[in-house]
């Protein structure tokens, strides 16, 4: 079945319509129509025409429409004195002037405008009395109220449904922009973890084959042994992040005193000093500041290897800042090569969702990343 038009009435309505026509045919057989002349007879055909056109128009075109109403209104108005019949048309064209939405409020005034003028002048030739005029011209704007009613409730409707649509389609996007904020989520955990624990691996497994090299199988067992633990840890993160990211209570000096403990396992070393109270902190700061201790100390075992990383924590009364700073190095990293940059954008993008501010860059002879967020 082919679509319908949006101007194309619905089955209700044209039956509706078609009961119009019937019930003026119906009417006219009560009618003295042989005492009347034919121009009265033809405008009365022409009414019931213009009202079965509007019946029947499969498309529902305004032009039509507009037509059928304004020959329904002359034609009913000129010969409602004579053939009572003629009142069908009349307040048809009355309600659906308003009542269509297709067509302006103005349109509608016009046609009520154009039936009060024929109805007086169909009174004047029929001489009846000024109380019948009135009667006719009290029917006729009832139905235009109905019919203004009419079109409001449609009016209303519509806006209903498109306000539904509307709100359909920002559920959608909000869905959308929380599916991909989640995402970037996971896709930082990951990389910190990962990066981390790998880069960590990747140091003590170097140091433990130039242990074995020299013959000094126990300490290289010892690095073995250190990389055992660090990729179970590696592991042990990934789990959390991969199998739940769930907001589990972080003991921030604890996690931070286990990366130091990692990064100097690895052989790389560091100056901690933290300031203040880390009790009260919020449990997305002690993430974010934990992942930004992660990538500083990943990014120097990278560039910076053997060179002294410092790390400072200062947790004040309205924001809490870390720095964390090493000497610019010439060194060439295993590692140095394997970033693309992601560390650093994730970053950003997670103090940034908490109001804060990352800067990184060389500061005189060193490599500095100071992170600021809101306390909260």
């Amino acid at each position: 079945m082919p679509p319908r038009a949006d101007n194309a009435p619905t089955t209700p309505t044209r039956l509706l319509r078609l009961t119009g026509v019937i019930a003026m045919g119906v009417l006219l057989r009560d009618d003295q129509l042989s005492r009347q002349g034919i121009p009265v007879l033809v405008l009365i055909g022409l009414a019931g025409l213009a009202m079965l056109v509007l019946a029947v128009d499969p498309r529902g075109r305004p032009w039509l429409s507009r037509a059928a109403l304004a020959v329904m209104a002359v034609c009913g108005g000129l010969t409602v004195a004579q053939a009572g019949a003629s009142l069908v048309p009349l307040l048809v064209a009355a309600f659906a002037g308003f009542a269509l939405v297709q067509h302006s409020i103005l349109f509608g005034a016009l046609i009520i405008g154009v039936e009060l003028i024929t109805v007086g002048v169909s009174s004047v030739v029929a001489d009846h009395t000024p109380s019948a005029y009135l009667g006719t011209l009290a029917g006729v704007l009832l139905v235009a109220l109905l019919g203004l009613s009419r079109r409001q409730f449609r009016v209303t409707a519509e806006q209903n449904r498109l306000l539904v649509q509307q709100s359909r389609e920002i559920r959608a996007e909000r869905d959308r922009a929380a599916a991909l904020a989640e995402r970037g989520r996971i896709a930082r955990e990951v990389h910190d973890v990962l990066a981390h624990t790998l880069g960590g691996l990747v140091l003590q497994l170097d140091a433990a084959d130039a242990l074995l090299e020299a013959g000094e199988t126990e300490r290289a067992a010892d690095k073995v042994r250190a990389s055992r633990e660090l990729a179970a840890s590696g592991l042990a993160d990934a789990r959390q992040v991969v199998g739940a990211l769930r907001a589990e209570r972080v003991d921030l000096p604890t996690e931070f005193d286990a990366l130091v403990a990692e990064h100097r396992d690895a052989g790389g070393r560091v100056d901690v000093r933290l300031d203040g109270d880390t009790q009260h902190l919020g449990e997305q700061v002690n993430v974010a500041l934990l992942r930004g201790v992660q990538e500083s100390l990943t990014n120097a075992r990278k560039h910076a290897p053997g060179a002294e990383v410092e790390l400072r924590l200062r947790v004040g009364a309205e924001q809490v800042e870390l720095v964390a700073s090493n000497p610019l190095s010439d060194r060439i990293g295993l590692l140095s090569a394997s970033g693309m940059g992601a560390g650093l954008l994730g970053m950003r993008e997670r103090i940034g969702a908490l109001g804060g501010t990352v800067e990184a860059g060389k500061v005189g002879d060193r490599w500095t990343v100071r992170i600021t967020v809101p306390r909260r």
